[in-house]
């Protein structure tokens, strides 16, 4: 049911996190801790590609990792800006879009 859910959300809502984004930590300022890049439905992180769904409402994504069901809350800011509350140190991370 909740795989119907995110699909549905996914269907209607356009995911403003599709693309390359290097992530920053405010703890080191222009220090790059890893770049995340996001596809319809998979994701890739420091070189691992991982398939996952995502819930979109508004500029707010949950990106579900499938097979580990682990979600990743992000809060896209505007074109260039997003925000990662990584679940693995709880801290608020930084995304700056990468240019293709």
């Amino acid at each position: 049911m909740a795989a119907v859910v995110l699909a549905s959300c996914a269907s209607f809502e356009p995911n403003p996190l599709l693309g390359r984004w290097a992530m920053s930590s405010p703890l080191v300022p222009g220090l790059v801790l890893g770049i995340y890049e996001f596809r319809g439905s998979s994701m890739t992180v420091l070189g691992l590609r991982q398939d996952v769904e995502y819930s979109v409402e508004g500029n707010n994504a949950l990106v579900v990792l499938k097979g580990i069901g682990l979600g990743i809350e992000v809060t896209v800011e505007d074109d260039r800006t997003a925000h990662l509350n990584d679940p693995v140190t709880g801290g608020l991370l930084t995304l700056r879009r990468l240019r293709s």
